[in-house]
């Protein structure tokens, strides 16, 4: 019995306290107000997208013949600290040959974002005949725009050397 008295004084104590540390003018905060004063929320404070194109030059005709490679694969990957890597963060090209990758938010805050990530092809579909070695292409991104929490990076185009005839 004395276990449950204590636990309703606690609640009515905690009622009470809380009831008009949330209340202003006579208002009780509501939840999205005491999240937004908190800092947290499911609205996004920034985002970060990266931007760019994977194009096949021809190697007879290089930059006079190319094409838009859609279904590719492209990752993008940042340097997070001292020795420590991001995931691969994948997107896939669309029928223009381009993509856009919006950066999960614990990658936003990374000093320096243009010489601590790098983006690569990892899959060009057989069809393609572009030559690639994943290992050897890395492209830098570069701002193009930043304004109201939103930066938009491009990596531009990436260009693969090879054959631009289907199959």
């Amino acid at each position: 019995m004395g276990s449950f008295f204590i636990l309703r004084c606690f609640l009515l104590f905690f009622f009470f306290f809380f009831n008009g540390a949330f209340a202003a003018s006579g208002k009780i905060w509501t939840r999205t107000e005491m999240v937004e004063m908190a800092g947290y929320g499911e609205q996004k404070l920034s985002s970060v997208i990266i931007t760019g194109s994977l194009l096949c030059d021809d190697t007879s005709h290089p930059h006079l013949h190319s094409i838009a490679i859609p279904g590719a694969t492209v990752a993008i990957k940042c340097h997070t600290g001292y020795k420590k890597r991001s995931k691969w963060i994948k997107a896939v090209t669309d029928d223009l040959g381009e993509f856009e990758i919006d950066l999960p938010s614990q990658l936003h805050a990374i000093p320096d974002m243009e010489n601590k990530c790098f983006i690569k092809p990892v899959h060009v579909p057989k069809r393609y005949r572009c030559y690639h070695n994943s290992t050897n292409i890395h492209k830098r991104i570069k701002l193009v725009s930043s304004t109201n929490g939103s930066r938009v990076y491009t990596s531009g185009k990436i260009r693969l050397q090879g054959h631009s005839s289907r199959s």
